[in-house]
């Protein structure tokens, strides 16, 4: 089987402790993930991001590049975001590029204040749609807001991450164009709103991550999330969803291509 993960952040699974660099790669071939997106927060983090994806695109990494709504976003750091994609965007690495984000907005930590957030989020979406990428959205405890700001650019073309809400708000930004990617906290007991979600999302519209080092899935709570566990999560969606593993496996498969396809189809420049 091929396994992708969607969203992972390897720079903090090294810092975390999780394992070497070597390590992380190791994993993931052992596990039979063949794809994985390595996920940047930070202006600071786009340059590693970038050589990250060029010494493992032979292992099907690609990377993004984002500002989390707990990170600084002031004039400096969305112009960086603007130049820097605008580099790679006219470089010869620009497939390896998968998405922008990750962005949106936070309202549960509110490490920035909302106004600071909400234009960020915007911006990085007018950055997205002017190079037909994808947009990687972090919502947490801000789920109107997202929405409002989000129905201002629709139709939209990207991921909601670790997606943590019910059917009935699956359903609302599934009507935006969007992507919904699940976690391993999908697999917690109490995550009954998300697992209604996780069984009602469309097939063809469904994703699965890791948010490594974040949200280790069960059997592994309670230790540091490595992108290579993103198998449990799989196996746990396809019993909820109650079809075989392969056959979930081969969707999520194809979901990921169509979104690169999509882009490129946008973007006959990503092809060199």
């Amino acid at each position: 089987m091929q396994y992708i993960d969607t969203h992972a952040h390897f720079d903090l699974c090294m810092e975390e402790g999780v394992g070497t660099e070597s390590d992380l790669m190791a994993g993931l071939a052992s596990s039979g993930v063949t794809h994985a997106v390595h996920v940047s927060i930070d202006a600071a983090g786009f340059s590693w991001a970038h050589d990250f994806a060029l010494r493992h695109r032979q292992q099907g990494i690609l990377f993004t590049l984002g500002i989390h709504p707990s990170s600084p976003a002031g004039k400096k750091e969305l112009d960086d975001i603007d130049r820097y994609t605008e580099m790679v965007m006219n470089s010869d690495e620009a497939a390896l590029l998968f998405g922008i984000g990750e962005t949106g907005l936070d309202y549960y930590r509110m490490h920035r204040p909302k106004d600071e957030q909400q234009n960020s989020f915007e911006h990085q979406i007018h950055l997205a749609q002017k190079y037909h990428l994808p947009l990687i959205v972090h919502s947490r405890d801000a789920t109107e807001d997202s929405l409002t700001i989000m129905k201002k650019y629709a139709p939209l073309h990207g991921i909601m991450h670790c997606f943590s809400e019910g059917a009935g708000y699956a359903k609302k930004f599934l009507d935006l164009g969007m992507y919904l990617s699940f976690a391993g906290n999908v697999t917690y007991k109490a995550a009954i709103k998300l697992q209604e979600s996780a069984a009602y999302a469309p097939a063809d519209r469904l994703l699965l991550e890791t948010d490594a080092p974040f949200l280790s899935p069960i059997p592994l709570r309670g230790k540091k999330n490595k992108p290579e566990f993103v198998i449990h999560t799989y196996r746990y969606l396809a019993h909820l969803r109650k079809v075989e593993e392969q056959e979930l496996t081969n969707q999520i498969h194809k979901n990921f291509l169509s979104l690169i396809r999509e882009t490129l189809h946008q973007n006959p420049r990503r092809l060199t």
